[in-house]
């Protein structure tokens, strides 16, 4: 008797809908790209209890005839890809033909469409029946998913709580939303509008309205064009830098996708920009010949192939650095008057604040302030640069034309900072043309000195040979780590090396300027760096040796400082490459407006 059988239609379904549906999102993520295929303008999304017990995606494409709308359900029928040649020119969202056979197979579902022409029609489908009528229905389609997983109680268990899937949903809409400007969305969880966008091909519009206008104003505009691919988007200002990578969104062909390289490269552009346990906040639309992506790779289309990745990444680094080095965005200060965010309160991800800590409970009881007898000229040729400016009111949730303007003639200039103090012996207090400064002293001498550093080094780092060799006993296996290549790197930072028996290291030479810290712990961190990283290259070590002397030879924080001192170390600072950031990725100013003072003590109109 024969052990391999043929599985029938509906087990085959279940299987392929455990790739494709995997929770409530998956289901959305599907039907949105459906409409959004069928030419869809408006495009309005329902989710009830999480997803369990309803989603509704209604829109206005072009609908379906009667055969359409049933071998809609039949697998792999698609009007999508008819041929071998169109798979290497993807075009569309989908092109499987899996989704509705997969959700049908795991949920109720109903369908009402019509093309605009004669009568519509109306499909239902439970436990594989399917029974098809008419039905008065105007242009476009409307799916109800009812029960998803009712036939799968396994699937079903597995599903996270309630906030948790619906946090998945919300991040779907807002990666579509963001990925297609040109469609307007509505999106509700339980009859609660959680956002909505107008569809006029504004992506900072959409930023603005999907998180709000505050954090739309902090996005700074970029753009790159090449022959083979062009880049266009929004990066946030270093204070807006996450916990997480959720906000790191990269949409290729109008698909949200993810790209390892890509947000590789982005992190590396921010640089000393911001701390190195945070991410940047950045939108990035990226369009390459359909024939150079490979989209099928993964059922949820999330991971694709991309022929030209290394011209593509490198391309994204070089204009995100250029962008923050030309603008050097300084950090603003708390806002006191704080504007809610457009979208539902469900999950600590999407919650999360933008937010600077500041010393609350020994507000001024260490500040000494004295009347600052000297004035310096500020001389510094302005950069040109775009920025968006937005309407100081809040955008609404709703269909309302709201237009946003950018300013394209913005430009870069050094403030003129008068110090007149400090608080703690540790922060700066200065004043400028528009408002209150805070510096803190150590890491704005840390970029001082990281900078003065980083040219001296460029040409060569001062080796002594210890009086006394100095030993490091290993593991056998962090031993076999230690190839010659990465010898190689120790010794161009100046470190050498050499094995002294089987598990043993001795340091022939190290830098000069570790006599001055706890050379012992400095040579295991250096080491533990080249043997524990899976790729190691000479420009981040060089970082952290540089570094690690800048933070060692700046002014510490509790150091009095004259305001001589204070001037000098301004005005240095501000000669610097990067003067906003330690490097660290520690702001070193930050920028109370007098707008926002005036607020604070409800001086409003004067």
């Amino acid at each position: 008797m024969a052990n391999i059988k043929v599985m029938d239609s509906h087990l085959a379904n279940m299987i392929a809908a455990g790739e494709v549906i995997e929770r409530p999102s998956s289901v959305i993520k599907e039907l949105v790209e459906n409409s959004i295929d069928a030419g869809a303008k408006h495009i309005e999304v329902r989710v009830y209890e999480a997803g369990r017990k309803k989603i509704v995606v209604k829109d206005d494409g072009c609908g379906m005839d009667r055969e359409d709308s049933t071998l809609a359900f039949k697998r792999h029928a698609s009007s999508k890809l008819l041929s071998e040649r169109q798979l290497f020119r993807i075009k569309t969202m989908g092109f499987r033909g899996e989704a509705l056979p997969s959700i049908a197979s795991v949920s109720k579902v109903t369908m009402t469409t019509s093309t605009g022409v004669g009568v519509g029609t109306k499909v239902v489908i439970e436990n594989e029946e399917m029974s098809v009528e008419d039905y008065s229905s105007r242009k476009g389609t409307i799916f109800t998913i009812e029960e998803l997983f009712y036939n799968t109680p396994v699937r079903l268990k597995f599903l996270k709580t309630d906030v948790t899937e619906n946090a998945n949903s919300l991040e779907v809409m807002q990666r579509l939303a963001m990925s297609r400007c040109d469609v307007a969305f509505d999106f509700y969880i339980d009859e609660r509008h959680v956002f909505s966008t107008s569809g006029r091909g504004d992506l900072l519009e959409v930023i603005s309205r999907i998180y709000n206008n505050e954090t739309a104003k902090k996005m700074m505009k970029v753009s790159y064009e090449d022959l083979d691919f062009s880049i266009e988007g929004y990066i946030g200002k270093p204070e807006l830098a996450k916990s997480n990578r959720y906000y790191m969104i990269t949409i290729l062909n109008e698909r949200n996708v993810y790209i390892p390289k890509v947000q590789r490269a982005i992190i590396d552009a921010y640089g000393d920009f911001i701390f190195n346990s945070k991410y940047p906040f950045v939108v990035l639309k990226i369009r390459v010949e359909h024939s150079l992506v490979d989209v099928n790779v993964h059922p949820s289309k999330r991971e694709i192939r991309l022929s030209n990745e290394d011209r593509i990444t490198d391309a994204i680094n070089v204009m995100i650095k250029d962008t923050l080095l030309d603008r050097k965005p300084l950090t603003a200060g708390p806002s006191y008057i704080k504007e809610e965010p457009l979208k539902a309160p469900i999950s600590p991800k999407i919650e999360e604040k933008i937010s600077f800590l500041l010393d609350d409970e020994e507000v001024l009881s260490d500040v000494s302030i004295t009347r600052p007898s000297i004035a310096y000229k500020n001389e510094v040729k302005p950069v040109q640069v775009e920025l968006p400016s937005l309407d100081e009111e809040v955008i609404t949730p709703i269909k309302e034309e709201v237009k946003i303007e950018e300013n394209k003639n913005v430009s870069f200039k050094k403030p003129l900072l008068i110090p007149i103090g400090q608080i703690h012996n540790t922060y700066i207090i200065c004043q400028g043309e528009d408002g209150m400064y805070l510096i803190d002293q150590h890491a704005a001498n840390e970029r001082i000195n990281y900078e003065k550093f980083d040219k001296e080094l460029n040409s060569s780092i001062k080796v002594v040979e210890p009086l006394v060799p100095y030993m490091i006993n290993l593991s056998t296996s962090d031993v076999m780590k230690l190839t010659e290549e990465r010898l190689n790197l120790l010794s161009k930072i100046g470190l050498e090396v050499e094995l002294f028996g089987s598990n043993t290291l001795k340091v022939r030479k190290m830098p000069l300027f570790i006599k001055e810290l706890d050379e012992g712990s400095y040579i295991e961190e250096l080491l533990n760096q080249v043997i524990l990283k899976d790729k190691v290259d000479l420009s981040s070590l060089r970082k952290h040796v540089i570094s690690t002397m800048a933070c060692k030879a700046s002014i510490k924080a509790h150091d009095k400082l004259s305001l001589r001192e204070m001037e000098d170390l301004i005005n240095t600072l501000f000669e610097c490459n990067n003067p906003t950031c330690c490097p660290h990725g520690r702001p070193t100013i930050i920028h109370f407006s007098k707008y926002d003072i005036e607020k604070m003590f409800k001086r409003s109109g004067i």
